[in-house]
């Protein structure tokens, strides 16, 4: 990208709603922004049987952005059938340079898709990259065998598992502090912090997305994933030499130490809630009599590194009244150390920090690109902190299938704005 270099940005799914409200939104803004030049063509693939101009309308026509000429003429598009396996030798002869690959798709299409750019040379070691938004894989298996697919004709460098929190301000801000500041290093730890509470709460009900959410639940969803990756950031334990290096922090390694140690499941779930929302049953392509939450508290720790058997709360729930994501680190009566430190990451990122004396310091993260564009820049620039490694998915999901695998012991209890869930 530096040395303007042809590169092919190639969006499987580009007709879906991931695709059409936030990564060619996303693509726009870096286009806007100079960090994509004129030599980097987009290309949208679907099994519609579009022409450019088609697709170029459906984007003016879809959600709330619009368009320059300018940018709609680097897009073009690409008949794809994932399921007959139509289009994929058609590939090869619309990337100019090095292919970018985005895998905007449902998992149960990543191993046909993975494997017919295998097959049509579209990816191959050490040509290309491919992006895959979550969920990486269904459970610690499907992940492990995903990787291992991947990984027999790419290297690990030019994967890259999408968590579109790591594009967030605020959860940028930390990882930067994490790395710049030996002082935070060294008060999070064990004998300081009282405890960890996570919350992402979200206002709004599924919606319209029963077929992915129904038998996956709140913790699968955004459990596995965002919240113990936020977790996984605080208890990094950075080397002093490293800080003082200046080499980059290996933070997919770092992150994955961290999640190795979570606390045995069994003792977890005595310790945890989960819940659905009144009125989950009525909405459309929910089954009958259906058992997945909506909302879950978990409460756990740590075995092993500088937080080891500090009590972590994860809270999340949708219909919760509002939308709001933060981390929230109560530390104990101790001179000269911070009551409290919160970090909200949306709606508005910020991180305050509350003294024992009462007074607050506030510092604003500027949100300079959206989390999606933010993503997509780190990628194109080179960038992995923003990405999860291999050793980190198959630890988040390790963890989250021990959880999934006890929550019939877990009640269900039913929630309502007059019946809340949670204590906010």
């Amino acid at each position: 990208m530096n040395e303007n270099r042809p590169v092919t940005i190639l969006v499987f799914g580009a007709t879906g709603d991931l695709a059409t409200t936030k990564l060619f939104p996303a693509l726009e803004e870096l286009w806007d922004a100079g960090a994509i030049h004129d030599e980097v063509r987009i290309v949208g693939l679907s099994r519609r049987r579009w022409t450019d101009k088609d697709f170029r309308e459906f984007l003016r026509e879809t959600g709330d952005r619009r368009y320059s000429k300018k940018f709609l003429d680097q897009v073009s598009f690409s008949m794809l059938d994932i399921d007959k396996g139509e289009g994929f030798s058609a590939i090869p002869a619309i990337v100019l340079g090095e292919p970018v690959v985005f895998l905007a798709l449902a998992p149960s299409n990543h191993e046909k898709t993975i494997a017919g750019l295998r097959d049509a040379g579209v990816l191959a070691r050490g040509k290309g990259l491919l992006m895959i938004e979550k969920p990486f894989g269904t459970d610690e298996k499907s992940a492990r065998a995903l990787t291992h697919l991947i990984t027999s004709f790419l290297d690990e460098s030019q994967i890259r598992r999408i968590d579109h929190y790591f594009g967030k301000a605020a959860v940028t801000s930390l990882m930067n502090l994490q790395e710049r500041s030996p002082d935070l290093g060294s008060l999070l730890v064990r004998a300081n912090v009282s405890t960890i509470r996570i919350r992402l709460f979200e206002e709004k009900g599924i919606g319209d997305r029963a077929a992915s959410y129904e038998g996956v639940g709140a913790f699968r969803d955004v459990g596995q994933n965002h919240m113990l990756e936020m977790l996984a950031i605080i208890a990094a334990d950075i080397p002093e030499n490293v800080r003082t290096s200046g080499m980059p922090v290996p933070w997919q390694m770092l992150r994955a130490d961290a999640l190795s140690t979570l606390a045995p499941p069994a003792i977890t779930c005595d310790l945890s809630r989960r819940g659905q929302y009144e009125g989950y049953l009525r909405e459309h392509g929910v089954a009958k009599g259906s058992q997945t939450e909506t909302a879950f508290e978990v409460t756990t720790t740590l075995y092993g590194g500088k937080l080891a058997r500090v009590p972590v709360i994860l809270e999340s729930g949708k219909k919760m009244g509002k939308s709001e994501a933060s981390i929230r680190i109560d530390f104990k009566d101790i001179e000269d150390v911070p009551r409290r430190i919160e970090i909200f990451i949306q709606p508005e990122p910020r991180i305050e920090i509350e003294h024992r004396d009462g007074s607050r310091l506030v510092k604003k993260a500027k949100q300079k690109e959206t989390a999606y564009a933010a993503i997509m820049h780190a990628a194109l620039f080179g960038s992995t902190r923003e990405f999860v490694g291999a050793e980190e998915i198959q630890a988040l999901w390790r963890y989250a299938d021990r959880i999934v695998a006890c929550w019939g012991k877990v009640p269900l209890e039913a929630y309502s704005k007059e019946k809340p869930f949670l204590v906010q």
